[in-house]
């Protein structure tokens, strides 16, 4: 829609009308669903979590006042949401934290995430290994690398300047292959004495999006 439906359909829900606020985040359920998924330990409680995220969005939407993008509004509310679930487990996620490294991950070519892994079991193990990223970076990640957002998109919805949103993705890549790395050295430990010696040739690091 253009802005000028857009615009009405956020005043119509505005006062109240049900239907204009279902059509208002209809495109944006799945996403909402997937940002979810890296601050739930399961399916059922993303489906609560994204369910309280968005009953936050239809409390607050009055305090929209068009002074960023409707979807940018959207996904700054949605992640303070996923982030206050998210304190309880804050000093484990810390632990895992290490300095920069300089063979960070780029973007340039490749495909989404979802796209990427092949088939349930790698989906799982990627999310799996990312809910352990600590909060910060693992929003930069989902927003970024999974949603597609740009650098100054992802700045905007956190609160933050673009170097520290490029930061955050260095230190999160960097986590989430060292996450990913681990569980492969371990699937190979169990595969006995037949499984391959050393570093697989296709690197983790693949598992991430690397494709404006």
């Amino acid at each position: 829609m253009d802005r000028e439906e857009l615009d009405a359909l956020i005043a119509r829900a505005q006062d109240g009308d049900l239907r204009a606020f279902e059509a208002l985040l209809a495109q944006h359920l799945p996403k909402v669903r997937r940002f979810a998924r890296a601050f739930a330990a399961s399916e059922p409680d993303a489906d609560d979590l994204a369910q309280e995220a968005l009953l936050r969005v239809y409390r607050n939407l009055r305090l929209y006042r068009y002074q960023s993008a409707f979807s940018t509004w959207l996904y700054a509310l949605v992640r303070n949401v996923f982030l206050d679930s998210a304190k309880g487990r804050a000093g484990r996620m810390r632990r895992l934290e290490e300095p920069l490294r300089a063979d960070d991950l780029d973007r340039d070519g490749g495909a989404r995430p979802d796209e990427a892994v092949e088939g349930e079991q790698e989906r799982r193990r990627l999310w799996a290994a990312l809910r352990q990223v600590p909060a910060e970076f693992r929003t930069a990640l989902v927003l970024f690398d999974i949603e597609g957002n740009t650098y100054d998109e992802v700045a905007v919805i956190e609160g933050v300047a673009v170097g520290t949103v490029k930061s955050r993705l260095h230190r999160g890549r960097t986590h989430l292959r060292r996450l990913l790395d681990a569980q492969e050295a371990s699937t190979g430990a169990a595969g006995g004495a037949d499984a391959p010696a050393g570093t697989p040739e296709e690197p983790t690091s693949s598992h991430l999006a690397r494709g404006r």
